[in-house]
């Protein structure tokens, strides 16, 4: 539940102290827990402390409380309009003068009369008329060494921050251009460039910039992958960075991307682990994904086993050798029993060594199941479901990553099966792009990089979208419009992102039905919240 900013904020400095205001990257997420329908005005605050303390404003000096050349220093420097910086003016305000009211001491102020002031030994007369002339003296050179070091700070600010060049606003897309995932990395490339091409037709970003989307290498090594990244980011026309197909680098770089100050959105098909997002308890304050990880996968699984397909004895075989595999089947495992349904079989092979799953699906055979659950990306899923229908197993199969090889190495083996996918090529919105895809490079994009390519491709649209509204191009700006993401219309989904992950929120999936042997798409589902 959403809570007025103003009493959250009080709140805060009753709990943590006045220098609240002076941790502005604690006080942010604060705010983004409470205020999820302030999210705006939670920005703003934030920016403007963090603009404020760089210019040496703290909230126990004497110039705590704004006055008007502030608010219009704000509108100057941080792009705001009048009413943002006086609202802005009016939170720190308050908060700084609520402060100081339990300060002020009770009573009438002292007031100077005959006879209450103290005697100076001498007379007036007696003090040297030069003292006050070197005091003033003193006091204006320390003005003067102050305003120039402010000054100083400034021009250091405007030249270290990101902005565009000329027309263009530019995104440093990140993936091994080289090596085994050379031609998946390229593919993304292409889609990104893609939907460059088509948001540029529609007309310019605030009706005068162009995006632009160039690709960089990414080695395989962690030390030289943050090398290289933080070479490229060295030009400062660089926006946002987006991150491609997964080699393992998504922590180093998400904590580059922290302190360089710069959003990076991980596109991977393969989701980043949570490990991967979290700083300790939190999560990286600059770094999104698009993906649904392995968690929400499981979960929509068991959903619609259970409450589509009403299925009440579920068994559940995935790959102890694959990662994602293995925490998609722990989710589905947890969430099956929390719908109602009891898992009467859990067996595994090891996807890395060549063997047969003939014993294992005879064992789900004779467990008396009424559902097999595959969890993972679907690269050994034709194989499984053809050895369960040749050990006995007629009821549903339901899987993950249906593509048009599966049905080529299955054939009728996959009648009656369900598949849930985080991207679809049947979907028809997305058929769509993948015949642009075609009229563009004069080839069609891979089966198997479908879900890679569209995932590039709406990357580059969410990020288009967020500039296209963010306050001015600094990275935190930037950071704060992706994070307040919602219902963001994609081609594979609507997007809401979770500020407590940094990841998508109950996005929706694809579901496709093999009704006699090749899939058919139905809808997208999502997990119910009643």
């Amino acid at each position: 539940m959403s809570e007025n900013i103003r009493d959250v904020l009080s709140e805060l400095i009753d709990s943590y102290g006045i220098n609240i205001l002076e941790d502005p990257d604690r006080l942010s997420q604060f705010l983004e827990d409470r205020c999820a329908l302030q999210a705006e005005e939670a920005f703003h605050l934030t920016f403007a402390l963090r603009y404020l303390l760089k210019c040496g404003w703290r909230v126990n000096s004497a110039r705590a409380v704004l006055d008007e050349e502030q608010e219009e220093r704000l509108c100057q420097q941080l792009g705001f309009t009048a009413g943002q910086s006086k609202e802005v003016a009016a939170l720190i305000n308050g908060a700084v003068a609520d402060k100081y009211e339990d300060e002020r001491p009770s009573g009438e102020g002292f007031v100077a009369t005959p006879g209450n002031l103290r005697r100076i030994s001498g007379g007036i007369s007696n003090r040297p008329r030069t003292m006050r002339m070197r005091k003033k003296s003193l006091y204006n050179g320390v003005i003067l060494l102050a305003a120039m070091l402010v000054l100083g700070v400034l021009f250091f600010q405007i030249g270290s921050q990101r902005t565009p060049v000329g027309d263009e606003l530019r995104i440093a897309f990140f993936a091994p251009m080289s090596g085994p995932e050379a031609r998946l990395s390229h593919v993304q490339l292409r889609a990104a460039q893609l939907a460059v091409e088509r948001i540029n037709f529609q007309g310019p970003l605030r009706e005068e910039y162009k995006l632009k989307v160039v690709g960089f290498d990414l080695p395989k090594d962690p030390a030289k992958a943050v090398a290289s990244v933080k070479k490229a980011m060295k030009d400062k026309s660089f926006l946002v960075m987006m991150l491609g197909a997964n080699n393992g680098n998504v922590a180093e770089i998400a904590r580059l991307a922290e302190s360089i100050e710069a959003p990076l959105i991980v596109i991977s098909p393969t989701p980043p682990g949570e490990e991967e997002l979290m700083d300790a308890a939190l999560p990286y304050l600059y770094t999104f994904s698009l993906v649904n990880d392995a968690k929400a996968r499981g979960k929509v699984l068991s959903y619609f086993a259970t409450q589509a397909l009403h299925k009440k004895k579920i068994a559940l075989y995935y790959d102890s050798s694959d990662k994602l595999s293995e925490e998609t089947y722990l989710s589905a495992r947890k969430w099956a029993v929390g719908f109602g349904a009891k898992t009467v079989a859990e067996l595994s092979y090891n996807g890395k060594k060549e063997s047969g799953h003939t014993a294992a699906m005879r064992a789900i055979f004779e467990s008396g199941a009424d559902l097999l659950i595959i969890p993972g990306t679907g690269k050994d899923s034709a194989k499984i479901v053809s050895e369960a229908r040749a050990a006995g197993f007629q009821d549903t199969i339901l899987g993950e990553g249906y593509t048009d090889k599966t049905y080529a190495d299955a054939g009728e083996a996959l009648k009656g099966s369900w598949w849930v996918n985080e991207v679809s090529a049947l979907d028809p919105p997305i058929r769509s792009v993948l015949k642009e895809y075609r009229s563009l490079y004069n080839e069609n994009c891979p089966p198997e990089d479908v879900m890679a390519a569209i995932l590039a491709y709406d990357g580059v649209r969410w990020i288009a979208a967020a500039l296209q509204s963010t306050p001015g191009f600094r990275g935190e700006a930037i950071r704060h419009t992706l994070l307040a993401t919602k219902n963001l219309p994609l081609t594979h989904a609507t997007l809401t992102i979770d500020p407590r992950s940094h990841m998508p929120l109950n996005k929706a999936m694809a579901v496709v039905y093999c009704a006699h042997d090749k899939g058919i798409f139905q809808r997208r589902i999502r997990v119910n919240k009643d």
